[in-house]
Order: structure tokens, then C-alpha cells, then sequence
């Protein structure tokens, strides 16, 4: 004979857990949750991270700062930024936030407070990293140890410190336009190209600045002399005198593999973090790609001084 209480019983108790599981997954895509994080996700997030250089920028190692906690100094011709922890600290990271958030800030520039982020954190490329890069880094990021350190506070002179003059500044020089691959160029220099202008975000150092701090893309990738930390950041174009114009692919290889230059000498400064935390982890194929995009940029004179290094016989930043 069948216990028809204890069959309603069961039932009950099945229909309350699926209620139960429903109402969990509503609330995590109302707060902006992945649905499903794999490890395979995180993985593949951890390789867009560091593609991104994200370690770089957002670890004080020169105080012996903990991984993402923020704090690392920038000194600008605008003042002193300082980066901010990206760990998933509920109090002094990222941690309250959802992905709906983090997307709006890499895209937008925006934090979930509504105000506007310093163009020092480099969103004017970022925003052009594809839905699923971005859902793939969320994913690494909420995988890391939080970290409970406060951020420090930015110290820039006026009026660069009137953050609401950035909605001005956006207008002037913020290029929403998203990434298009295109057509008649090749699937490994379109990869390349998306390496160069999204992810490892090269133009930010590269390209020099107008008066206000937006990129003048007139000379983009021709090199600057002004950058942060006082660097000389050289020009990658391909002129041949200027330039990298007379670089063989070997040689840009070795450059991203180890930091090795074609005269034997090795980068230095930010170029030599670059190397270490982002480029010698690229696959074979990005790397590939990536040289083909550079060997097909557009030549632009732009002869920079390069700094004699204590370290190095030659500082190319």
C-alpha cells in the first residue's frame, strides 16, 4: 500500500528545494552573478588577466604589497594616482560588486556609485574587450584571495582633481566605438590588432598625450617622452629610423618572450613588468598574431631618448 502522506511529504519537500533553487538563481543573476563558473572559465579568465596586465598595475610590489591590493603610485604631470584593490574584499575591494557592475566600469568608466573613473584606469581601451573576455576575467577575479586594504586616495592638482570636468573629458576624447575585426585583413592580424588595442591596451603608453591627457591618435604608437613614472616609452611603429620598422620578426619575438632587444640589451622599467607578467605568457599563436599586427602598423617619424639605465646598457621602457 502506498503512504500517501509520506508521498505528499516528499513531493512537498522536492517542490520547496526547487522553489528554493529557482529563487538562488534569480538572485544571482539579479546581483549580477555568473550562473555557472567553470574551471575551465577561471582559467581562460586568468589568461585574459593576464593578457590585460592587471598584475602589474594593481599590486604594490615595490612596498611588498599583497596581489590586487592596490595602492601601487603613478606620478603624473596631473598629480599622483594611486591604483585601487581589485580583490574580492567585501569592504575594500570589489567584492559587493556584480558583473553587471565590473562590466560597466571596464566599458563605461563608470563605478557603481555612478561616478566617473580617472581615464588613469585605461577603460578607453578596455572598452573594447568582447562580452565574453570580460565574463571570463570576472570570473578569475572573484577566484582570488581577498585582500582588506584600503584604497588611497588620489593626490592631483587643480583642476584635475574636479572629477566632475571627466564628463567633459569623455565627450572630447572617450571612443566608445567597439571592437570590429576586419574584413580584409586576416583572422590572425584581426587577433593581433584586438591583443594590441583591447587587451594588453599598448596605445596607453605608447601613443603621446594631448594637454588634457587624451591619447593623440594622429601618432599613435609613435612613442612619448612624457608618461607615467617619468619613463620614455619608445616608438613601436614600423618606420625604419624612428621606429621598429627595421626589426625582424625573430627579434619581436624575443622582445615578448624574454625582453630581449635586437642589440642584445634588455628592457627595462615598465616594458620589463610587461614582459614578465603579460606577453611571455602569451600562446604561441597570440604571439604570432601580434607580430603580424605589428609589423603592418603605420610608419610614423618620431625619434624619442632613450635613457642610459644603471641596470641596462640601454632603457627601452
Amino acid at each position: 500500500m502506498i503512504d500517501v502522506n509520506k508521498s505528499s511529504a516528499v513531493h512537498a519537500a522536492i517542490v520547496v528545494r526547487a522553489a528554493l533553487f529557482i529563487l538562488a538563481l534569480a538572485f544571482m543573476t539579479f546581483m549580477g552573478f555568473p550562473k555557472y563558473v567553470t574551471a575551465d572559465e577561471i582559467e581562460r579568465g586568468r589568461y585574459i588577466f593576464d593578457l590585460a596586465g592587471c598584475a602589474g598595475c594593481h599590486t604594490d610590489k615595490k612596498s611588498k604589497g599583497a596581489f590586487l591590493g592596490g595602492g601601487r603610485k603613478f606620478e603624473t604631470e596631473f598629480g599622483t594616482f594611486y591604483s585601487p584593490n581589485i580583490t574580492p574584499d567585501p569592504n575594500s575591494g570589489i567584492g559587493k560588486w556584480g558583473s553587471t557592475d565590473f562590466i560597466r566600469a571596464m566599458r563605461e568608466g563608470i563605478s557603481p556609485d555612478g561616478f566617473n573613473y580617472y581615464p588613469s584606469f585605461p577603460y578607453t581601451s578596455y572598452n573594447k574587450i568582447t562580452d565574453d573576455d570580460l565574463k571570463a576575467l570576472w570570473a578569475y577575479l572573484q577566484s582570488v584571495p581577498p585582500v582588506a586594504q584600503i584604497n588611497i586616495s588620489h593626490n592631483l592638482t587643480p583642476p584635475f582633481n574636479w572629477r566632475f570636468l571627466i564628463s567633459i573629458w569623455k565627450l572630447i576624447n572617450f571612443n566608445q566605438t567597439p571592437f570590429t575585426p576586419e574584413q580584409e585583413k586576416t583572422a590572425a592580424w584581426n587577433r593581433g590588432r584586438y591583443i594590441i588595442e583591447a587587451l594588453s591596451h599598448c596605445r596607453e603608453c605608447h601613443t603621446p598625450r594631448n594637454i588634457i591627457g587624451g591619447l593623440d591618435i594622429t601618432m599613435d604608437y609613435a612613442g612619448t617622452e612624457k608618461n607615467p613614472e617619468g619613463i620614455v616609452v619608445p616608438n613601436i611603429t614600423t618606420d625604419r629610423d624612428t621606429g621598429i620598422g627595421k626589426w625582424t620578426k625573430g627579434d619581436i619575438d624575443m622582445l615578448l618572450t624574454m625582453g630581449m632587444l635586437p642589440n642584445n640589451d634588455f628592457v627595462g622599467g615598465v616594458m620589463a613588468e610587461s614582459v614578465t607578467h603579460s606577453t611571455s605568457k602569451m600562446t604561441p599563436d597570440d604571439k604570432s598574431a601580434v607580430i603580424e599586427y605589428l609589423g603592418q602598423i603605420r610608419p610614423i617619424i618620431n625619434p624619442i631618448k632613450r635613457k642610459k639605465s644603471a641596470n641596462s646598457g640601454e632603457s627601452w621602457q
